[in-house]
């Protein structure tokens, strides 16, 4: 006995519709997680070789840094002394010398690194950079040379501290810069993943493979509908099979 197909129900297509969004959010799996995200940058040597360098890059800025700095805020502030003869003025000008010459190169060369986008803006940071260490260079070389001007070392000491405190600066911001824009990239990444899954969760009528997931929801249901007839019609048919024999 030939059976056709029977078409599915409102009810049976509703659960079947219910089927695929579930389908699609199993596919779709659980939450991002943050630590899947936060991988290591892969560098060329250990990580406890990057970290003692990094280390001893420290320990030589502050060794520069100190000298210069104490040089700064004498010059810094017995020249503004000599204008305004006020203890309190004359410190807070020392420490604003220091910020500007030696802490100013360091931030200008991060600015040109983030900031500078526009020919403009390169050159005023580049002529602000330029300053910066023009005041820590001269402020040492006041400090450091009167009575020692035959001296080579004098000069060397008095030149190197700053020209050392901008390079040293400049590596350390480089690796503090690429281990930033490393977690910032991590970070989009993890954002970018979570609004999928969620995207996904909300509407799984977006997901790309929704056509294939709800029409193999159909078809199971068809399937499963059709048999329960079959099943339910068999015995029928066997009873008329033994009536005509």
């Amino acid at each position: 006995m030939a059976l056709t197909i029977r078409p599915l129900t409102q009810e049976q297509r509703q659960a079947a519709h219910r089927a695929a969004q579930e389908a699609v959010v199993r596919a779709v799996g659980k939450k991002p997680a943050r630590e899947h995200y936060s991988s290591t940058i892969i560098s060329k040597y250990p990580a406890s070789v990057t970290r003692l360098i990094t280390l001893l890059c420290l320990v030589l800025l502050l060794a520069a840094f100190t000298p210069s700095a104490i040089r700064l805020y004498v010059i810094g502030s017995q020249t503004f002394g000599q204008a305004v003869s006020n203890l309190v003025t004359t410190k807070a000008v020392g420490v604003a010398t220091v910020l500007s010459a030696e802490v100013g190169q360091v931030v200008c060369s991060l600015a040109l690194a983030t900031l500078g986008t526009s020919r403009s803006a390169c050159r005023l940071l580049y002529l602000s950079m330029g300053l910066a260490t023009t005041i820590a260079l001269t402020g040492n070389v006041q400090t450091a040379l009167p009575g020692y001007t035959s001296n080579p070392f004098a000069w060397l000491e008095a030149v190197a501290p700053p020209l050392l405190v901008l390079a040293t600066a400049y590596v350390l911001k480089e690796k503090v810069l690429e281990s930033i824009e490393h977690r910032h990239t991590t970070e989009r990444a993890y954002q970018k993943a979570v609004g999928e899954w969620q995207t996904a969760i909300a509407n799984p009528e977006s997901h790309p493979q929704w056509p294939q997931f709800y029409a193999n929801a159909l078809r199971d249901a068809l399937r499963k509908a059709n048999q329960r007839r079959q099943e339910a019609l068999r015995p029928m048919t066997l009873r008329r099979i033994g009536a005509r024999l």
